[in-house]
């Protein structure tokens, strides 16, 4: 409550992001986007959208976007990060290295070990180093 009202520009630790309004009534707020995070800030024009209660807007996780502050109300929203372990294990999304994958428990960033298991059997999924 009362947090994340605005949120500055930034890129996605994912392939593909999905962000959709859920609901309350809010005012203002609309998301703004940019290049894809490669591109020179200086260089960089971002275009706003206005972000409608009960619509989702998919975008690439590296194209650099925001939202602007509301000015009244509640805005929620649901984001999912959608995350490709073949494309990601070939290069970290956040530090642009080959990954050296270990085996870890927990949260994995969508990075696994590739899977040689017979078809029906479980892989094993892994995290870097932090």
């Amino acid at each position: 409550m009362d947090e994340d009202r605005d949120l500055s520009y930034h890129y996605d630790n994912a392939e593909v992001t999905l962000n959709v309004s859920l609901g309350k009534d809010f005012t203002e707020g609309n998301l703004y986007f940019g290049d894809m995070r490669q591109v020179a800030l200086s260089e960089m024009q971002c275009w706003e959208v206005e972000h409608r209660v009960s619509e989702g807007l998919l975008h690439r996780g590296q194209q650099m976007h925001g939202a602007l502050p509301i000015s009244s109300g509640r805005r929620w929203n649901l984001i999912v990060w959608i995350r490709a372990s073949q494309e990601r294990n070939k290069l970290c999304l956040m530090c642009n290295r080959r990954p050296e994958l270990v085996e870890g428990g927990g949260s994995t960033d969508g990075f696994t070990k590739p899977c040689i298991a017979p078809l029906n059997a479980a892989c094993v999924t892994i995290n870097t180093p932090s």
